[in-house]
């Protein structure tokens, strides 16, 4: 999960687990589901392995889903090197985040971000709610976070410029 939506599911009251605000975006509620891939409504999911109604725990793991974007990032070609990184010098592996934005909006800014050069994509697939790239690069973690945070590819999407 992605700090924007910790903090908006710890700013609701009690009972209303199924719809958090996320701050900053009027009238936006995330749809919640369990860690299994069960909608949570009113505190219950529909269990269908067990075909039953269940309760989910208030303090119970939830994550993500539609109507939110996920997005799964993923370097083919990381740098190998024999001695340790200092955090700053990973080599960039992997991303899992979300979004706020349509499946069509975070691809144009993907397209944006490949015009930039700092990655070409080896395999692309995209759903309405869920978006994979497989991409080559040889920036480092803290490098290839900052190109996305640029262009609006993590968290919410949004970013200071003419796509806000």
């Amino acid at each position: 999960m992605n700090t924007e939506l910790e903090d908006a599911q710890a700013a609701q009251p009690t009972g209303s687990q199924s719809e958090p605000k996320l701050p900053g975006v009027p009238d936006m509620t995330l749809q919640l589901w369990t860690v299994d891939g069960y909608p949570i409504v009113d505190g219950k999911y529909l269990d269908l392995r067990a075909g039953e109604l269940k309760t989910h725990p208030e303090s119970g793991e939830t994550t993500t889903g539609p109507p939110l974007l996920g997005v799964y990032w993923h370097n083919t070609s990381p740098k190998q090197q024999k001695e340790p990184f200092l955090f700053d010098e990973r080599p960039f592996y992997a991303l899992g985040t979300c979004s706020l934005l349509s499946v069509t909006e975070y691809l144009v800014r993907v397209g944006d971000l490949l015009r930039t050069g700092v990655c070409t994509v080896k395999s692309l697939n995209a759903t309405k709610y869920e978006i994979n790239l497989l991409v080559q690069t040889e920036l480092t973690c803290v490098e290839f976070g900052e190109a996305l945070r640029r262009h609006g590819l993590t968290g919410s999407g949004f970013v200071s410029g003419s796509r806000s």
